[in-house]
């Protein structure tokens, strides 16, 4: 059973993405009161943000393990990735911009804080 060409980039793309969308999505939690915070609205508001800090541990895992199978296919998998669509080269350039963009929506929710404390 082999996959062609197109399904195989496709597959490796939608990993990619997926895993950037739960990066994102792990930072939910976050962006309401980060946002009222820039805007100057006092912490009373803050009691009205429906917070969702269930889903930040779970789409952390999401994420990490998508970079992670995204790894494998790219470096490891006995099978390599077909590149007639799109050159490995540009594949592996993808993979390693996107690395640092969801390590910093992973971890900015815990080093803002310290950011905001140096920054006083």
């Amino acid at each position: 059973m082999t996959m062609s060409a197109p399904n195989s980039i496709k597959g490796g793309v939608a990993t990619v993405l997926a895993a950037l969308v739960a990066a994102g999505a792990s930072t939910l939690c976050c962006i309401g009161p980060l946002l009222y915070l820039v805007f100057g609205i006092s912490a009373a508001g803050l009691t009205g943000i429906p917070t969702l800090p269930w889903l930040q541990i779970p789409m952390v895992i999401i994420a990490l393990g998508l970079m992670a199978r995204g790894f494998w296919r790219l470096y490891l998998s006995p099978k390599p990735v077909c590149t007639s669509v799109v050159s490995r080269r540009m594949l592996v350039c993808l993979y390693w911009l996107s690395v640092p963009l969801i390590l910093f929506l992973i971890s900015y929710p815990y080093v803002l804080p310290w950011i905001w404390e140096a920054l006083e």
